[in-house]
């Protein structure tokens, strides 16, 4: 930590990385609860175009111009795209496809044909030049610093205001368009907003870290929060730090470690979170999610073994345990181990739930006749499975309803029927 602190050029490198990952993956979440990750992807390759114009009509690589034939061009690709898909009833995801493929290819072709002279090729537009940060610099009041940390800062800062200022409006547009248009606010207008934004990020990133990062910390930091997350305003924290993570332990690899591109390695970190993310997230995850799932069958198994000990024990019946290399042979084992099951009979805790279960069972089988009139030898294999499910507020239901089933109960009903007539 302290040879990063002492090195300038160093220092600048995890700095920018830290920006531009947090820049892109705040913005990315308002792109992916819309189900338009890859608008960002669009917008990071239909750009080139507009930034190489920018650059031919003013000779210049300062950023102002740049961005703004950046933002003409993003405004360009999706009125184009919205045009195909409206008009020549496209996909919109083809339509979108076509419009930035082919202006990706323009400008990669703009690139060959008028910049060769210079420090921008393909390459540069691909991976950026975040490893030079440290010599690319300007004065600002005065004080020499690295140009992208200025120009990533300004779009840090020009992304938190306004996502702050139209925090709601900008969310209920996000999970509720039609509400959104009902309460009058102005949707395509915020929509157009939100792709300035992009254009704006994507712009003052493309030159320190190119378009393969910025693609990936739009996509892949707010998947990681929207699989952690439920709320809007958390899914934003944990995506701006899963961006800030991937950037540091990417830039230390690349730099400590593999010796490759920065950015790069930084794409590899964030799609390695994202994979540990799908496997460990505690609601969602794939583990998690299995041995949530393998627990509640062996609570099963032991539950039904128990019943049906308790059914042979009071029939004289003699109990057969299961095969050990089962899932009802591992339940058995448990039973025994925790003392509710001896000699295929089920003793104090055991023998309780096994009468609860064989109760939860009757009164749902005795609800499905007499209230639902399905047929009563229809209904042994359904209650084996629902009646795991049942707790005791729906145990107390069912009773009421079959005390009010009562013959008693009928009667004076009836009774008081003919009383009031």
């Amino acid at each position: 930590m302290m040879e990063i602190l002492l090195n300038p050029a160093m220092l600048d490198i995890y700095i920018v990385a830290i920006l531009a990952a947090l820049s892109c993956s705040i913005i990315g979440v308002h792109l992916t609860l819309r189900n338009r990750a890859m608008l960002g992807d669009a917008i990071a390759h239909g750009v080139v175009p507009g930034l190489i114009l920018g650059f031919i009509f003013t000779g210049s690589r300062e950023v102002f111009p740049m961005f703004t034939g950046a933002v003409i061009a993003a405004l360009f690709l999706s009125l184009l795209a919205e045009w195909l898909r409206d008009r020549a009833e496209m996909d919109g995801g083809a339509a979108l496809g076509v419009v930035f493929t082919t202006l990706f290819s323009g400008g990669i072709i703009l690139i060959e044909m008028y910049t060769r002279e210079i420090d921008l090729d393909a390459s540069c537009v691909l991976h950026g030049l975040i490893e030079f940060t440290h010599f690319q610099r300007m004065d600002l009041f005065g004080i020499s610093v690295p140009r992208s940390i200025v120009s990533i800062s300004i779009a840090l800062f020009i992304n938190l205001s306004a996502l702050l200022i139209f925090w709601k409006e900008w969310k209920i547009c996000a999970f509720d368009p039609i509400l959104a248009r009902s309460m009058g606010l102005p949707v395509r207008t915020m929509e157009r907003g939100l792709l300035i934004m992009v254009a704006v990020t994507t712009v003052s990133c493309f030159e320190a870290v190119g378009s393969i990062l910025v693609v990936a910390m739009i996509a892949v930091p707010p998947t990681i929060a929207g699989i952690l997350c439920d709320r809007f305003g958390t899914m934003m924290l944990v995506s701006g730090l899963a961006g800030v993570i991937s950037a540091m332990i990417g830039t230390f690899s690349a730099i400590h470690f593999v010796d490759s591109n920065v950015p790069g390695m930084i794409a590899v970190t964030s799609g390695g979170l994202l994979f540990l993310t799908v496997i460990f997230a505690p609601h969602r995850g794939v583990l998690p999610v299995a041995t949530r799932l393998f627990m509640w069958r062996l609570r099963v198994a032991r539950e039904d073994l128990l019943a049906e000990s308790l059914q042979l024990s009071n029939s004289g019946g003699k109990f057969v345990s299961p095969g050990l290399w089962s899932l009802s042979g591992f339940a058995f084992l448990q039973l025994g181990f925790m003392g509710y099951l001896r000699n295929g009979t089920p003793k104090g805790r055991g023998e309780r739930i096994a009468v609860t279960l064989l109760r939860k069972r009757g009164l749902w089988q005795r609800f499905a006749a007499d209230r639902l009139g399905l047929p009563a030898d229809h209904l042994e294999e359904p209650a084996h499975r629902i009646e795991h499910h049942l707790d005791e507020a729906l145990m107390v239901m069912l009773e009421h309803e079959e005390n009010l089933s009562s013959p008693q109960d009928i009667d004076a009903d009836q009774n008081l029927d003919a009383g009031k007539e």
